[in-house]
């Protein structure tokens, strides 16, 4: 009856246990997912999920070090000027700091830009707050790799 008792007892645990560590991942699954859609919304031009996804006050540092808006971005999205071809995502990190996200990794994309085409690696960093019960991007820095 003991070995039967302590087989119940740890089969409890072990579940408990998995439940726990699924909780503790889910936040950065679901940061990566927010990722992996803006990607999709980006090389389909959607500018209505790219606005959900990203706050009001984002502010991007891009690789040639121009500072650019929420607006900016949709602006160049909508109206063509900024037209992806390829968005492949590698490395990713998500840490979670509370209501907090840290996201960085390493984009290979291509497209044209005012018509002018475009191809390559970049380490970036973005940043992420929950509101709502769903994840905003505030900020992003981005790196060019050679």
């Amino acid at each position: 009856m003991s070995n039967r008792v302590a087989a119940i007892l740890f089969l409890l645990l072990s579940v408990t246990a998995s439940r726990l560590i699924a909780q503790a991942t889910a936040p950065e699954d679901s940061v990566r997912a927010v990722e992996q859609s803006r990607a999709q919304a980006l090389l389909h031009a959607d500018t209505a999920a790219l606005s959900r996804m990203v706050a009001d006050e984002f502010i991007e540092i891009s690789r040639l070090g121009q500072l650019r808006t929420k607006a900016d971005n949709l602006r160049d999205i909508g109206s063509g000027d900024l037209h992806l071809l390829t968005v492949k995502y590698d490395s990713l990190v998500v840490r979670i700091y509370g209501e907090v996200a840290l996201l960085r990794g390493i984009a290979d994309n291509s497209g044209t830009m005012r018509g002018f085409p475009f191809a390559g690696k970049i380490r970036y960093l973005r940043i992420f707050v929950r509101r709502d019960g769903r994840w905003q991007a505030v900020a992003m820095q981005q790196t060019p790799l050679q």
